[in-house]
């Protein structure tokens, strides 16, 4: 129902303004231990529960150009300090980003103040970590992922941003190994 609502309002926002405009992609809600990319099937009847981790990525475009947009929500105040490592990373990786920034810069310092973080959960200490795999990448007309990449780990790639490029900035924190 998460998914449906929020493509329903994306629909009617699109309608109302007489937009060229459209769902960019269908809209993910990943529980838990799935990090991203589930798109749950008509019928789903899973149910959210209080101590679950939700992820939810939605996108549009006008024209072509796509807007990626993911948030994580939580209910139980003990998720806070994920949450929270995520947000200040993907801060940190927008505020690094520009012209001539080398990604594997913003990697480092996503990743730097990612695993700055700890979440206590039934007494026991995790460190968060990013989940290697899953990066940022650019974006151009009617294409999410355009070629560039982001990561969000330090790495050796050398490819620098470019003016007149677009970017999503995607941060993926877990307190499991990361991967």
């Amino acid at each position: 129902e998460i998914c449906e609502m929020l493509e329903d309002i994306a629909r009617k926002l699109i309608k109302e303004n007489g937009l060229e405009a459209g769902l960019a992609f269908p809209t993910g809600c990943s529980l838990n231990h799935c990090a991203a990319h589930y798109t749950p099937n008509a019928g789903d009847t899973t149910v959210l529960q209080y101590d679950d981790v939700c992820k939810i990525d939605f996108g549009t475009h006008i024209n072509g150009r796509i807007i990626d947009s993911a948030f994580t929500l939580t209910f139980n105040p003990r998720y806070d300090p994920l949450l929270q490592a995520v947000r200040d990373a993907t801060n940190t990786g927008i505020k690094e980003a520009g012209i001539d920034v080398r990604l594997c810069d913003i990697g480092e310092a996503i990743e730097e103040v990612m695993t700055s973080y700890e979440v206590e959960l039934d007494g026991k200490v995790y460190q968060v970590k990013p989940i290697r795999n899953l990066n940022g990448h650019s974006i151009e007309p009617y294409t999410i992922h355009a070629g560039k990449t982001v990561p969000i780990v330090k790495g050796n790639d050398t490819t620098r941003m470019e003016e007149n490029e677009v970017f999503a900035i995607e941060t993926f924190g877990s307190t499991g190994r990361g991967y």
